[in-house]
């Protein structure tokens, strides 16, 4: 069935209306609360969903989140907007797609007339503090009350936070960003014992890659695990919503700077007391835009326009609860121009390549890594190669402008059906919801429709 055709005010006010009608419905029963609740945010960097004990990767080690997730909910579903680092945290800071605001270029400083969260928290009262890395310029870290980038103690915020007064926290790692070195965390993951995606080729320059990469993850945890002691030390566990996230898929080929799930689906985690139960599960879409919208509400702040994110209140009450139906995500520069989206429902995922005469580009950071040498390596023997058929997609001369997957059969996202006749329906209704997106959120990009947007709405969808 083809979607209504939505005039440019219309757009507009479901611009706003879909953050402010999430945000307020729940927003009364936090702030007439004598007090409001405290939120830490733990962010890692370039980290992908099954590496974490709790979501059953048994050979990585990392105790302080496994136990993060035992006391509190994990999104099986969490996926970021942009499948590289600055975009997406600029993503979490508007509550929008980074191309709303100009970000979508990596390394763009967050403009400094676009609002953000910070000081939505702060006008209600909370006292705002960050460490590490924030990745939106300078300036944007004079909109926290608090900001240290070096590796102090966290205790210091502790010390010197105001008594009484509600407080946000942000802290962003920079492990398992690349570049890797052995001795990091003791014990080593052993290379025999990781586990090889079906995304890279089982190597031993992959597997001592894997190795590293784990090594860094866990050093990460032990921090995070600093970070919950001193909630503890301090009382102040009970009333604290602790959030972790990453920032965008591991830095591996076909993970960090991809569409493909290994890109942009994050471990995700929310514990609670009192308000989320123990080791609870949810399969809940969810975007990392949909954090500042639900942060706000807590502390029953009003959301700017551009909020596009749906609360997240409603599965912490109830894990079993609708969220969303449909998750985006872009990439555009990182160290070459490869714009390109993609639109994630439950079971299908299309992505619209904007350049596909070019070949897959890994991130500039994966250039030199072993597992990429391993690539190039394999795709020169003649025989014994380790690479399978779908490892050579990687490799092609060019892609294809649509890509289609049914993950419910391809978790891997390996058998591209975008010609296939079973799922015409399917990708036509990808492709009109991935651009009325692109249409509402203001991207730069040519939509998918010839005649898309006519003058007072969509037009006519003629495909390209």
């Amino acid at each position: 069935m083809r979607p209504r055709k939505t005039t440019r005010r219309q757009a507009f006010q479901r611009l706003a209306g879909a953050a402010l009608t999430p945000v307020l419905s729940q927003a009364p029963a936090f702030a007439q609360s004598s007090e409001l609740p405290n939120i830490v945010f733990l962010i890692s960097d370039d980290h992908s969903t099954p590496d974490l004990g709790c979501y059953g990767n048994s050979a990585i080690h990392t105790p302080h989140l496994d136990r993060l997730a035992a006391a509190g909910l994990r999104f099986d579903n969490g996926f970021v907007a942009s499948p590289q680092c600055s975009p997406n945290r600029s993503a979490i800071f508007c509550g929008c797609s980074p191309h709303t605001i100009g970000t979508s270029r990596l390394h763009t400083r967050y403009p400094a007339w676009e609002a953000s969260f910070v000081e939505g928290l702060r006008e209600a009262g909370y006292h705002t503090g960050a460490y590490r890395k924030v990745h939106q310029g300078d300036p944007f870290n004079e909109r926290f009350d608090f900001y240290r980038p070096a590796r102090v103690p966290f205790s210091e915020f502790f010390d010197k936070r105001p008594v009484g007064k509600p407080f946000f926290l942000h802290v962003g790692f920079t492990d398992p960003h690349r570049p890797y070195r052995k001795g990091v965390f003791s014990p080593a993951h052993d290379p025999a014992k990781v586990m090889v995606p079906d995304f890279l080729p089982d190597t031993p320059k992959v597997r001592e890659d894997i190795a590293l990469y784990y090594d860094a993850v866990a050093r990460m945890d032990s921090e995070c695990g600093e970070v919950l002691d001193l909630l503890e030390q301090h009382g102040l566990t009970e009333n604290t919503l602790v959030v972790f996230m990453g920032d965008n898929g591991m830095p591996f080929p076909r993970a960090k700077g991809s569409l493909y799930d290994p890109g942009i689906k994050v471990p995700t985690l929310a514990r609670w007391p009192g308000r989320i139960k123990p080791g609870s599960v949810t399969n809940a879409l969810m975007s990392a835009i949909d954090l500042p919208v639900t942060w706000l509400a807590m502390a029953g702040a009003k959301p700017s326009v551009k909020m596009r994110g749906e609360s997240l209140l409603p599965v912490f009450n109830d894990p079993q609860a609708p969220l969303r139906d449909a998750v985006f995500a872009e990439r555009n520069w990182h160290n070459t121009l490869d714009p390109s989206r993609s639109v994630r429902t439950q079971r299908y995922k299309l992505i619209f390549n904007a350049q596909p005469r070019f070949p897959y580009r890994p991130a500039s950071d994966l250039e030199a890594s072993l597992s990429w040498q391993s690539y190039i390596e394999e795709k020169w023997k003649s025989s014994g190669s380790a690479l399978k058929a779908h490892h050579w997609q990687l490799l092609e001369p060019s892609r294809p402008t649509i890509e289609l997957y049914d993950l419910k059969h391809d978790p891997g996202e390996f058998n591209n059906r975008a010609t296939d006749p079973e799922l015409s329906e399917v990708r036509r209704d990808l492709e009109y919801k991935l651009s009325d997106w692109m249409y509402e959120t203001y991207d730069f990009l040519p939509p998918l429709w010839k005649g898309y947007p006519a003058a007072d709405g969509p037009g006519r969808r003629d495909q390209i």
